[in-house]
Formats: structure tokens, sequence, C-alpha cells
């Protein structure tokens, strides 16, 4: 059975790969080296204190000398950006095979700081006061993932202030847009999933213009025509709740069952699909797409691409608790941006790992469930985060072996002569 010592070097080989395509895609050396180092240094013990880093990467010059190096590096402006590009262009292979982009906004809360550049007031997700909204210092955090049956992988993410860059003319819709637009490079046939905050008209039109697939789940103010000719405008809640919904469909998550309906309405001339949902617990959605096909097809495909988006935040829940997000204490706003980049680029690499080596880590690591296989969890990836970081912090460089004891018969030749 292979040994912490045989798997250690397969996990080291990818990290490599990944420098050495940093380096024939136009990264200075320097930033290749850099990279190339955080991005070690946080797979092994995961966290975004520079600090920590520089201890865990154990380099033969002092922790001070190379939290210099780090700090001076990360300071790079258009680091992360020129980072996400590269990652989606090494990985394009992967991030076709799945079909939908799941986007989604969340935030990342600093209460305490004070220094930390674009601190601006976001709304706490986690947090909120019988139902009104609670604010706080912090960052906006904007996130892109490729998911299916098979699992996620990240592919953008970023922190931003709009109070800091709002002076530039960018807007949260701008973002999002963006990162349709990054995705659309490699994958044209991508189908973007958003969730009520991606019902505004600037997003719609733009994915309507682009030819862009898409299902977004609509708020209850957004109006829709039943019919092209009309100029007369309707509620969209109002016609979910009159929409007849004798599908059932099954959720590939929990089991629970759904009833669905699904009729044609237009956004100005744009015929689109509008998708109603109730659970039989209780509770209605509607949702907006322009997935062709038939509509059972089109029901199916909607309901399959919203219920991925569970994954999106326990992805955020994960960042956030085992890469420790929110304790990150950098008072350069570049900094922060690329420091997430990489936080992302970590995630993305674990979920990367084959199989056959993700299984053999587990189980080594102790981190596979005591009783039976099917007791794993849906989403894995805390075991795998934390396997990948015991295998690193185990595995230590072998001792060579004495010279008296070395083959050394590497000049002569070697004939496998036997008697006749």
């Amino acid at each position: 059975m292979d040994s912490i010592q045989d798997l250690a070097p397969e996990v080291q080989k990818r990290i490599s790969d990944f420098e050495r395509f940093l380096g024939k895609s136009k990264f200075s050396r320097p930033e290749v080296k850099n990279v190339g180092s955080m991005l070690y240094s946080m797979v092994k013990s995961p966290g975004v204190y520079i600090t920590g880093m520089s201890r865990s990467l154990n380099e033969d010059i002092t922790p001070k000398k190379t939290w210099e190096r780090l700090n001076r590096n990360l300071r790079r402006e258009g680091l992360g950006a020129r980072l996400t590009g590269a990652n989606l262009y090494k990985n394009k292979n992967q991030i076709r095979k799945k079909r939908f982009c799941i986007i989604d906004i969340s935030d990342v809360q600093k209460p305490e700081a004070r220094r930390m550049e674009g601190l601006s007031r976001v709304r706490d997700g986690d947090k909120s006061d019988h139902g009104r909204v609670v604010t706080g210092n912090g960052y906006w955090w904007l996130n892109g993932m490729m998911a299916d049956e098979s699992g996620i992988l990240p592919v953008y993410s970023e922190i931003y202030s709009l109070d800091y860059e709002g002076k530039n003319h960018v807007s949260e819709n701008s973002k999002v847009i963006r990162v349709t637009e990054l995705v659309q490079e490699v994958h044209p046939d991508a189908v973007y999933v958003l969730d009520r905050g991606g019902d505004r008209s600037k997003i719609l039109e733009n994915f309507i213009a682009e030819g862009k697939q898409f299902v977004i789940r609509c708020q209850d103010q957004r109006s829709v025509r039943l019919h092209r000719d009309s100029e007369k405008e309707t509620n969209i809640k109002d016609i979910a709740k009159k929409t007849k919904t004798t599908h059932a469909y099954k959720s590939l998550r929990n089991g629970e069952w759904f009833d669905v309906g699904i009729r044609r309405v237009y956004y100005g001339e744009i015929p689109l699909w509008l998708v109603v949902s109730r659970r039989r617990r209780g509770g209605m959605s509607w949702y907006l797409t322009n997935i062709e096909g038939s509509r059972t097809e089109i029901m199916n495909t909607v309901m399959e691409a919203y219920g991925y988006r569970w994954s999106v935040e326990e992805y955020h829940r994960q960042i956030k608790q085992d890469y420790g997000l929110e304790k990150i204490r950098i008072r350069k706003y570049h900094a922060i941006k690329n420091m997430t980049v990489i936080v992302m680029l970590a995630s993305s690499f674990c979920t990367l790992i084959p199989e056959r080596l993700i299984i053999k880590m587990l189980a080594l690591s102790n981190r596979l469930p005591h009783k039976q296989l099917h007791d794993i969890p849906d989403y894995p990836y805390y075991m795998i985060t934390a396997a990948v970081s015991f295998v690193l912090e185990q595995a230590v460089k072998r001792r060579p072996k004495p010279l008296r004891i070395r083959k050394r018969n590497y000049l002569q030749l070697n004939l496998n002569l036997r008697e006749v």
C-alpha cells in the first residue's frame, strides 16, 4: 500500500505543473516563484496569514525575509485577474465537461477592521434582525463555479468594494457580466445560474443580446408580457400563481418532491420560458430561462440547475471555515484581492485531484467515515482539504541512501546471461 511519502510527491508535482504553466503564460519569474510558494503553503496549511505561509514554507532564509517577499509580491496590481484568466485557460477541458456555471454574491465581514483599504458597509448574510437587513464593515465577495452531478470547480473569486472602485464607474452588474464573459471564452455552451440578486434588467439584456443561456430566479417585482404583440406587462408573481404545475420533479440533492409548471412569456419582444415550482411541503419559486427543448426537458434542466446552488453556499462556508477568509489581515486593497484569488486557486486545486489519489489520501489521513463509505457527505471538500493538508504536513524529505550501499553500475553494461 502507498504511504504518505509516496503520495506527497504526486501532490507537489501538480503544483509544479501549475508553476510551469504560469512560466509559459507571460508571468515573470518572481511572480511564478511567489504564486507557487503561496499556493503550496495555502494547500499545506490553509489560512490567509502571510506569517503562517512564511513559516510553513520552511525556507533556508528567516521567516521574516520570506514574509517580506510574499507581502511585496502580493501587492502587484492586476495579479489576481491575470491568475484567474490563466487558471481558466489551463482547466478549460475540465470546465467544458460541466454544464452549469453558478454565480453568487456573498460578503466578507471585518467588523473590527479600521485600516484596511476599501472597507465599506455590506449586508451580513449570516445575520438578520427579525427580517431586517443587518450591515457591517466588510467587502462584497463574488464567486463563480462550474457544477454538475460529478462535483464543483471554482473558476472565479473576487473581493471588491464599490465605494473604492466606484470612482472608475465599476458596478456590481459589470462584475457579474465579466464572469460570464470569461467563462464564455472557454465554454460557449455554459448555462449561467443566478439567484434573485441576478434578476436585473442590465444582466438580462446582456445575456439575451450575447446569446448566453441562463436560469434566473426572479423577484416579486419583475413584470413580463403574456403576448408578444401586447405592450401590457403583468407581475410575474401573479402569472406564477395561475400557472398549472402538473410535472413532478424529485430533487437530486435531498429527494424532495416539487410540482413544476411552465409557460411562455415575453421580455419585451423576446420569448422566454417561465418555470414555476411548488414545494409539496409549501412554498413557491419562479424562474426565467431561454433554454430550448421540450417543455419537460426545460423544466428538468431548470430544476437541476438551480439545485446546484446549494454547493455555492457550502463553498462559501468552507472557504470561511477552512481557509479563514474573514480573518484576512492585509491593509492594501490589491493585496486583499490577490489573496482571494490564491484561496480560490487552492480550493480549485483540491477539487481537481484525481479520485484514486483522493481515496488514498483520505484513507491514510483517517478522514474517511468510520462506519461505511456511503456516509461520505454530498459536499466532501472539507475532508479533501484536510487530507491534502495532512499529507503535505506529514511528508518529509527522505534521507539518501549511504554511498556504500548504493548501486553504482550505471556506467556498466549489464547482460542477462544464462548457461546453455
